[in-house]
């Protein structure tokens, strides 16, 4: 009787030795941000065909996700691939950004890199538009308390040489938003303005260089409380 208890127990115990090797939980591992490599940030790019798009590999990633952005129209590519790297067509003639997130297939956590901008001619140009503004405050959709309101924006361009203005929209007509300009030629990236009725903003901001050519930022909006 004492043999069959000793052998059951050692049976016991290296089955729940087995299972405890064959079961063990491992947390899942988060995936981390792509370094992004080319096109570089603020540059021309002058590829004929496709526009070849690299980064270095993250750690822990299984699979990343392209997202481009044509800065003038706001329409999005995105793409999956294994690699850290893709081409892809773009029409020429425009500004955009890219960004990649990286993905792992043990979590559903993902990591963005940068958003970098660049501009595809297709051919070398002596100058080109400024990069949309990109608002910063109020941040899009956000709300305020009514009183002395900070409106501020950062912007890029290509052609560092270049100087720059703005043209700022504000205006609360929703039927034809962002069309009552309050200031022209603006030469900082931040202007205070007092807002004292309360209701939904919409504004944007146009910015100039000294060659004629301009962006705009798309209009943002924010409510303006009691």
């Amino acid at each position: 009787m004492k043999k069959i208890l000793i052998i059951s127990f050692c049976v016991f115990s290296m089955l729940t030795i087995s299972c405890s090797k064959t079961y063990e939980f491992r947390a899942p591992v988060d995936p981390a941000a792509a370094n992004l490599s080319k096109p570089a940030n603020n540059t021309q790019c002058l590829e004929v065909d496709k526009v070849k798009f690299e980064w270095n590999k993250s750690d822990n990633t299984d699979t990343y996700t392209i997202t481009i952005i044509d800065l003038i129209s706001s329409a999005t590519v995105t793409q999956n691939t294994s690699t850290n790297t893709v081409e892809i067509t773009l029409t020429k003639g425009k500004p955009y950004s890219w960004q990649i997130t990286s993905k792992n297939k043990s979590t559903s956590k993902t990591a963005k890199s940068e958003v970098w901008k660049f501009y595809l001619s297709g051919e070398a140009l002596k100058n080109h538009a400024p990069f949309p503004a990109e608002i910063l405050t109020p941040k899009p959709g956000s709300s305020v308390s009514s009183g002395s309101v900070s409106l501020s924006w950062s912007f890029s361009d290509i052609d560092a040489n270049d100087t720059h203005s703005f043209d700022l929209y504000l205006d609360q007509d929703e039927d034809n938003p962002a069309t009552k300009k309050i200031v022209s030629n603006y030469s900082a990236t931040k202007r205070t303005t007092s807002i004292d009725t309360p209701g939904v903003y919409y504004w944007r901001v146009v910015t100039k260089d000294n060659h004629g050519t301009s962006s705009d930022s798309g209009i943002s909006t924010f409510t303006v409380l009691e």
